[in-house]
């Protein structure tokens, strides 16, 4: 495969952008890859609160005002994103990887409060309705192919978040902010086992960041300097792959610590979900024999089982990829 790889996926979701399952290919030598994801979340209004109880979002948003629950009307949040991914092989087991957003985001708002005072009202101004499109903050990483084996192949890296988003001011909790505009750096593994049995493969994989200072707004309008909680996303998964039928499943969980606030405390995360995908194409003909031009579709479908202090959304991914 001494040409470029172009993987072109097309996807029309219905909820929010899917942690799809990520099949390991080593990618040779000079060779480049290049993915296009189409993401879109309907109009969500719910979340877990700081007790893993479903509330209503602005409750989550106001997590630290005291008068939140005097508060009437609805918050809602909508989002598209469109993700270009594009990877390169520097040599046989080094590749470096970059992922660029482009992102449309809708809020809006009802929300009042009848006897609010001057600064009250200002909160709830900053969460007005609002319209947002732009770039989001573009991630690379540095891959290793660490070792490969007939059953099993591992790999490890390095991750750094560029803070390149503009799209809306970024405030409150990193995690529910409608802004982006978040640095961080961190590290990856990932090990997947081929267990001897045609298209059968299972998958882990754990990836840690440390998020970077930066500036930005409190609900009160107040700037500031600013650090998320450093976070955690632990991913397993299992696929089969038979007479050109794609099966699999993977259960996420990501834990993030406290964010370092002007004010206020008691803002760490953490979100359980399962993703199931269904797909059909060619690609498991690719055991058996080289093929003139391997494709595969796949449709997912995510929702989250627990959480506290995270928006609750189930998602949706229609994908196609084609290799030339």
């Amino acid at each position: 495969m001494k040409q470029p790889l172009i993987i072109l996926i097309f996807a029309f979701l219905f909820p929010t952008a899917v942690h799809a399952i990520e099949l390991e290919n080593r990618l040779p030598a000079s060779v480049w890859e290049v993915e296009m994801r189409l993401h879109h979340t309907p109009p969500y209004d719910r979340a877990f609160n700081g007790y893993g109880k479903e509330a209503p979002l602005q409750q989550l948003i106001l997590w630290d005002r005291e008068w939140r629950d005097s508060v009437e009307g609805k918050l809602q949040r909508e989002e598209q994103r469109l993700e270009i991914r594009m990877a390169y092989g520097l040599t046989e087991t080094w590749t470096v990887k970059a992922a660029v957003p482009l992102l449309q985001k809708k809020q809006s708002s009802t929300l009042k409060f009848e006897s609010a005072t001057s600064s009250q009202q200002k909160v709830l101004d900053n969460l007005a309705s609002e319209n947002l499109n732009g770039l989001g903050d573009i991630k690379m990483k540095l891959i290793k192919d660490m070792s490969t084996r007939t059953t099993w192949h591992n790999r490890g890296g390095f991750i750094l978040r560029l803070p390149t988003g503009n799209t809306g001011t970024p405030r409150g909790i990193s995690t529910n902010a409608i802004g982006e505009g978040h640095g961080a750096v961190g590290a990856f593994f990932h090990y997947t086992w081929y267990p001897l049995a045609h298209g059968i493969r299972n998958g882990f994989r754990i990836e840690s960041s440390n998020e970077l200072l930066g500036k930005r707004k409190t609900l009160d309008g107040v700037r500031g300097y600013y650090s998320a909680g450093h976070r955690t996303d632990i991913h397993y998964n299992w696929s089969i792959e038979r007479q050109n039928m794609f099966v699999g499943t993977e259960l996420h969980y990501f834990q993030q610590a406290e964010s370092r606030l002007p004010l206020g405390k008691s803002n760490a995360s953490f979100l359980k979900e399962i993703n199931f995908e269904f797909g059909y194409g060619n690609l498991s003909d690719l055991e058996q024999k080289p093929l003139s031009a391997p494709w595969q579709a796949r449709l997912g479908f995510s929702r989250p089982l627990a959480g506290q202090n995270t928006p609750i959304a189930h998602r949706w991914e229609l994908s196609s990829t084609f290799y030339f």
